[in-house]
């Protein structure tokens, strides 16, 4: 009897110690599969986070980069233009977006009467500085100014007006650095002006250029500087939905400019063991968002608690299977019984596996579908950017149609004018002659009727001259031309020859002039039209004509220097204009053609016309033309 009481003891003591070791590797899984899958679901909404706070930068930029279109495509932009693009952008509910700002180049000698002109509309405008107690005071003097023009929404940033960025050093090198390179770029952390507390933000900057900025060099972009258009973004506002989605789950996050090179903390604190971590690209600068548990999250991963009930449950099924195991034993000898009880042993564990298998294989399937949402999620976010680019590219073809669809509506206008003026006023001249030469042949008075047959003949010419010259505008830039190699200085040469000047006029060909590929009939009218402008609107029977040309990086520039009465500063702009003469027709033949049919032509091919000029000085007209069409 001891005998067997010592075996049915000692394979008790085996059952309940294999029961407690299966017990403890159950538990290890079931803890594993459970962390596992806790972490899994951290995972999916860290990249949920990191590319809500991503598609919030890309919108911003976005909205800069069309502020930056709407400055570049118009040389003045009045207030209510700027408020009214607000408006419609509705700035006031862009919640990722403290405000977007107008920043104008102001030279010293502009200061005063820029002031001046914004204290119309608010009147306690100037230009300000801080002074070392973070108070604003009327900016020292200095050679150029860049102070917040238009901000919006104006309520809640009203404080930052007048301020100077070029007073700041933080904000003055990234200023300087997206002027020269052309490209937009963002400050470091900053305090905002506007903020009364203890607010920190960043501005993304844009510049802003007379032309394109790809076709200049640094030096030419700091020289066709216009300002710059800004955006202020409040860090807090950046990451407060992050935020919101993140207590949630328990997690802290972290924002660092990785940009410096002490990793300086944008928000929260900066750490080492982080859960996970991902890259922000903003213009110029590269952001690092930091994910990890809170403490009670961290208390949760160290937990095994369901764990600890599983172990706790096996052995103590372990144990009460060793004891009927032992009682079993104790009481039935029979090794058919003992067999019985070990089948059933294994039974229960079998079931036990198929319950843990079951479960794991659940756990997958969850994991697997969260997977599934997290790459539907990145896939639409590539599309919303895709499509929000293409909204850009439509949004500045929309823009250019909108200036030809102006330019040729002014051109309707000053069409419609001359119909009504310009053309019936020879009409008029000639019905007037006609009538005095009926009166005389019926008075029979025979001395004016050549004198006024004469004028009348001026007249028919002028109109006729008239219709010619507005035939060549329509029809300017519209006939298809072919690229040929034009030698200039030829095309010079002969072009004086063909205008017939008096034996006085001498003409002067100074420097190089260049043999290049290009359209050859427009670029010879303008260069015809030009000497032939310099001769007819000479004051003297003998002038002097100067011709050079400057080569540019893509373009050539021409110019063509008269000796002549010259021309007042107050009419330079009007000159250009259709049917548009200083003198009268009856001084100086011409219908007023000539200076609009060459700005047509040059603008048409991307160029531009200049004149420089003073009374009894000369003139000079100046114009490039492309290298390469």
């Amino acid at each position: 009897m001891n005998r067997l009481s010592l075996r049915a003891t000692l394979l008790a003591l085996i059952v309940a110690s294999l029961g407690s070791l299966g017990s403890y590797y159950l538990s290890t899984q079931v803890n594993n599969q459970l962390q596992e899958q806790k972490y899994t679901k951290i995972e999916g909404i860290a990249k949920q986070i990191n590319i809500s706070m991503q598609e919030s930068i890309d919108i911003a930029v976005h909205d800069l980069q069309a502020l930056q279109a709407f400055y570049g495509a118009s040389n003045l932009i009045s207030i209510e233009e700027f408020n009214e693009y607000m408006h419609i952008l509705d700035i006031e509910n862009r919640a990722h977006i403290q405000a977007l700002s107008w920043i104008p180049l102001i030279l010293a000698k502009q200061r005063e009467s820029f002031e001046n002109e914004f204290k119309k509309y608010y009147k306690n405008f100037s230009i300000t500085e801080l002074n070392k107690e973070g108070q604003f005071v009327t900016r020292q003097k200095n050679p150029y100014y860049l102070p917040v023009n238009l901000i919006a929404p104006y309520s809640n940033n009203k404080r930052a007006q007048g301020f100077d960025l070029n007073s700041s050093s933080t904000r003055r090198e990234s200023l300087e650095y997206a002027s020269t390179s052309g490209y937009m770029t963002t400050t470091a952390r900053i305090r905002l002006v506007q903020e009364t507390g203890d607010s920190y933000g960043v501005l993304i900057i844009a510049p802003v250029y007379q032309s394109h900025a790809s076709l200049m060099d640094a030096g030419q972009r700091k020289k066709l500087l216009k300002g710059y258009v800004t955006g202020v973004f409040r860090i807090d506002n950046i990451i407060e939905n992050a935020l919101n989605l993140a207590n949630k789950e328990n997690l802290v996050l972290s924002l660092l400019d990785t940009t410096e090179q002490d990793n300086s903390s944008l928000y929260g604190k900066k750490n080492i063991d982080t859960l996970f971590e991902f890259n922000l690209s903003i213009p110029n600068r590269q952001w690092q968002l930091q994910v990890l548990p809170n403490e009670t999250l961290q208390a949760y991963f160290k937990s095994i608690s369901i764990a600890l009930w599983v172990l706790i449950g096996g052995i103590t099924v372990s144990i009460l299977l060793a004891l009927c195991y032992y009682i079993l034993q104790a009481v039935i000898i029979s090794k058919h019984n003992i067999n019985n009880l070990r089948q059933q042993l294994q039974g229960q564990n079998e079931v036990l596996e198929i319950t843990v298998e079951e479960r794991t294989k659940t756990l997958e399937d969850n994991n697997q579908l969260l997977h599934s949402n997290v790459e539907k999620l990145t896939a639409q976010g590539l599309i919303l950017t895709s499509l929000m680019e293409d909204t850009q590219i439509a949004k500045e073809a929309a823009e250019q149609k909108t200036i030809e669809l102006t330019k040729t509506n002014r051109d309707l206008d000053e069409f419609a004018y001359i119909a009504s003026h310009d053309l019936k006023a020879p009409l008029r001249g000639i019905d007037q002659l006609a009538s005095w030469v009926v009166e005389d042949l019926e008075t029979g008075d025979m001395k004016d009727i050549p004198e006024n047959l004469s004028l009348m003949r001026q007249r028919v010419q002028r109109l006729e001259a008239l219709l010619n010259d507005l035939l060549a505008y329509s029809r300017a830039n519209k006939q298809t031309n072919t690229s040929t190699t034009v030698n200039s200085r030829e095309i010079v040469e002969d072009a004086f020859a063909l205008l017939f000047a008096p034996p006085d006029f001498t003409l002067s060909i100074q420097g190089e002039m260049p043999t290049f590929t290009t359209m050859s009939p427009p670029f010879e009218q303008v260069i015809r039209n030009l000497l032939a402008n310099a001769i007819k609107h000479h004051d003297r029977s003998d002038g002097k004509i100067q011709v050079n040309c400057c080569e540019r990086r893509s373009y050539y520039e021409f110019s063509v220097t008269d000796d002549g009465p010259g021309i007042s500063p107050d009419h330079h702009q009007q000159i250009f204009k259709m049917f548009k003469t200083l003198k009268t027709r009856d001084d100086v033949e011409g219908s007023g053609m000539g200076l609009a049919l060459i700005k047509k032509i040059v603008e048409y091919y991307k160029g531009k016309v200049h004149l420089e000029s003073s009374l009894e000085k000369g003139s000079t007209f100046s114009f490039t033309w492309p290298k390469k069409l």
